[in-house]
């Protein structure tokens, strides 16, 4: 049924009022508004008229109607089968909408790498191996770009040949040009490729998320380097002048943004390295780097960009040189030069051709299995999701009471509006509600939105929050068109758009609240211990954030937090030293964990808590009161003290592991043996951090609730994905030819 807004049911009665004489209007109010009341009931029943009307439109159009609209157009156009349950990003209206033009290319490699596209919400690219297979030329028809043997020379091929520099796997599956000998095995079995009926299609399901957007490289800057969202270089350990683009200082590899061209039907080319999210290689980069220095390019155009020194000012393309590839540019009037491995994602910094160790400012772009962890990608919805399960007493109506707001900026010149510390915004924040009286304190919000993307190395930020207060503080930028708040102690409209930053907090941080107090923290990157200090804080929600270091909840006597709640959601948490203690560490009187969607590298100690996981990874021992869990990887050696309540369901946990009543799990019994998950990457820095590998057991790899995998990444629905696109391109593939989905 459809519902109408208020402000659609004002403009109707408006428009009725319109159409009626004045005198009669005034004459009704005079005799007590019965004509208004009835104008009222009607235009109520013609806005919801109208509104149905709009909505049988739009159900005319695949692209603008309801998705339950989608499954009945699919019939008129004879789809059945439609895939469901993929998972956000993926859907059957795309593949309703382009099935008419599928039929058209029937049978071509364009339509197979389409097809998989729009399925999977992927970008993909088909290969027909039979182009990729050694032959003996015929004098007639050379084939020089299919040679026997490679060219030790031609290092830009061998480079995307499927090993990087370091001899591992790499991420860039499908862009191998070499020739290879036939293969006998099918490509269906996974073993096989190079067969003559064998076709390919490889999918990319990385994300690109950018750090920093493109300015004039004349401008001015702000003492600080980190306008446009830029983030300040970490130093590195090699020495100085070395740096790593990542806060953290882990070794990342660089990615490029995807080409944004569209692509036209029946004469595009199929996908190319410039359309899919791989990593950056050297010679890729030095390819645009060039393009940049001869004009031929926009220096915006290229995926990276360098500031140096206090100054700030923007890197020449000729001052950006790669490493391993060219040397330093023996001009002397090039001040500062930078040389950068996108491989390892470091960069090393020179002045006048000599080491120099300064501030260094970038702008890149990462990439990303899901949206797990601080990011700069949208984090609206998620964001709305952690404001409503925090625990806060609205008064009134249920609408949010937001009584200030203050943005945080490393350039920032303390005015009204903004602070430039996050120790100041904490502190304006717990001024602001505790100057409320207690008639208007229930329920009561301020936010704290970081701005920029800056590193703030400040010694442990501490906030106390008043009684039935709730802070958010969010790394989030203030939307185009908004003015800035007026009065820190008046409602103010939420002002902020979570997304466009990464904000990188060295030091840690600590909180405390009194009862029926909650904290919610959205995408920051806390480099120390989060620590909740002794009290009666109500809910602390950690939503889209990466920790580098633990969360410990400290109890002094009585004074333990005993009615916390602790939310954990779509986050990451490394933890530190395991001598320093487990990675999230509650007090012996906090009653409850929730952890959706996050990874946790490191031991969960609660004695008192009942712990609920669902669709994560934690990588070493759990041990709580009781506990409910869903599609988890639990690597370590679960023990729940209360085993006569709660609930393992499609999971996978380690040995000698007690936990309650099992369904679906692996191994069978708790004291069973089964063999272990087996990652992708262990590493922080990876792309593809904790994602469960192609030679993992299938049990866990598609073991978690509906056929997904267990852990962190089961919202992906990566299994039902590529199961998907096998059912969807069996009507368009040629007679005998055989097909296999690679990659992801």
């Amino acid at each position: 049924m459809s519902r109408v807004a208020p402000s659609s049911r004002t403009e109707a009665l408006n428009h009725l009022r319109d159409r009626l004489p004045v005198h009669m209007l005034a004459r009704d109010a005079e005799s007590g508004g019965l004509l208004d009341a009835l104008l009222r009931a009607v235009s109520g029943e013609l806005s919801l008229l109208e509104t149905d009307l709009e909505d049988l439109y739009d159900a005319w159009f695949v692209e603008t109607c309801a998705d339950w609209v989608v499954p009945y157009l699919a019939d008129l156009v004879g789809l059945d089968d439609l895939p469901t349950g993929l998972g956000r990003d993926a859907g059957p209206r795309a593949l309703v909408a382009n099935t008419v033009a599928y039929r058209r290319r029937k049978g071509t490699v364009g339509v197979l790498e389409q097809v998989a596209r729009d399925v999977t919400g992927w970008p993909a690219r088909a290969v027909e191996f039979y182009r990729l297979l050694v032959t003996a030329t015929h004098v007639n028809h050379p084939r020089t770009d299919r040679p026997a043997t490679a060219s030790v020379r031609d290092a830009s091929r061998t480079e995307l040949c499927g090993l990087d520099l370091a001899g591992a796997r790499s991420l860039t599956p499908g862009l191998d040009p070499l020739a290879h000998l036939a293969e006998v095995r099918r490509i269906g079995s996974g073993r096989g490729r190079y067969g003559i009926p064998a076709v390919g299609v490889f999918l990319h399901p990385l994300k690109v998320h950018e750090i920093g957007a493109p300015g004039d490289p004349d401008a001015t800057r702000s003492p600080t380097g980190t306008d446009g969202g830029w983030s300040q270089a970490r130093r590195g350990t090699s020495g100085a002048g070395t740096y790593t683009f990542d806060p953290l200082g882990r070794e990342a590899p660089l990615l490029a943004p995807s080409s944004d061209e569209e692509r036209t039907e029946g004469t595009s080319p199929l996908a190319g390295e410039a359309d899919l999210p791989v990593p950056l290689r050297p010679r890729r980069l030095l390819a645009l780097l060039k393009a940049a220095r001869e004009a031929t390019a926009e220096p915006a155009s290229l995926p990276l960009g360098i500031r140096v020194g206090s100054t700030g000012l923007d890197l020449r393309p000729g001052a950006i040189r790669v490493r391993g590839l060219e040397g330093l540019d023996p001009d002397p009037a090039v001040e500062f030069q930078a040389v950068v491995d996108p491989v390892h994602g470091t960069l090393t910094c020179y002045r006048n051709c000599v080491l120099h160790d300064t501030e260094v400012f970038v702008r890149y772009a990462y990439g990303a299995l899901a949206d797990v962890g601080a990011g700069s990608h949208d984090r609206s919805e998620t964001h709305e999701v952690a404001l409503a399960t925090s625990r806060c007493r609205p008064v009134g109506d249920d609408a949010e009471r937001i009584v200030g707001h203050v943005a945080v900026r490393a350039a920032a010149t303390n005015s009204s509006d903004e602070v430039s510390t996050v120790q100041k915004g904490l502190t304006r924040a717990r001024t602001a509600l505790g100057k409320l009286d207690a008639a208007h304190r229930d329920g009561a919000s301020y936010v704290v939105s970081v701005a920029d993307s800056a590193t703030y190395p400040e010694t442990a930020p501490s906030v106390t929050i008043p009684d039935g207060t709730r802070l958010v503080l969010v790394a989030a930028v203030r939307p185009q068109g908004l003015p800035p708040a007026e009065d820190a102690a008046a409602p103010v409209p939420r002002g902020y758009v979570p997304e466009g930053v990464r904000p990188h907090l060295l030091g840690g941080l600590t909180l405390g609240g009194g009862a029926g107090s909650s904290v919610v923290l959205d995408g920051l990157v806390i480099e120390g211990d989060l620590v909740v200090a002794p009290g009666a804080l109500a809910s602390l929600t950690i939503s889209q954030c990466t920790v580098a270091g633990r969360l410990r909840v400290e109890q002094k006597g009585a004074n333990g937090n005993g009615e916390l709640q602790i939310r954990v959601m779509r986050s990451v948490l490394t933890g530190g030293d395991p001598a320093d203690g487990p990675t999230i560490g509650l007090s012996a009187l906090v009653p409850t964990l929730c952890v959706s969607d996050s990874s946790i590298d490191g031991e969960v100690t609660g004695a008192a808590a009942h712990a609920s996981f669902e669709g994560s990874t934690v990588r070493g021992d759990v041990t709580v009161r009781s506990l409910d869990a869903s599609s988890c990887v639990f690597e370590g050696t679960v023990t729940v003290e209360h085993r006569q309540t709660g609930c393992l369901r499609y999971s996978y946990t380690g040995p000698a592991s007690r936990t309650p009543r099992r369904y679906r799990c692996v191994p069978v019994e708790g004291h069973g043996q089964a063999p272990g998950p087996v990652y992708s990457s262990v590493d922080p820095g990876s792309p593809v951090y904790f994602a469960l590998a192609r030679d993992c057991p299938e049990s866990i790899r598609t073991g978690g609730e509906n056929g997904a995998e267990m852990g962190v990444h089961h919202h992906l629905r990566r299994p039902l994905r590529i199961a998907a696109v096998a059912r969807a391109l069996a009507p368009y593939l040629p007679v005998q030819i055989e097909f296999g989905t690679c990659g992801s």
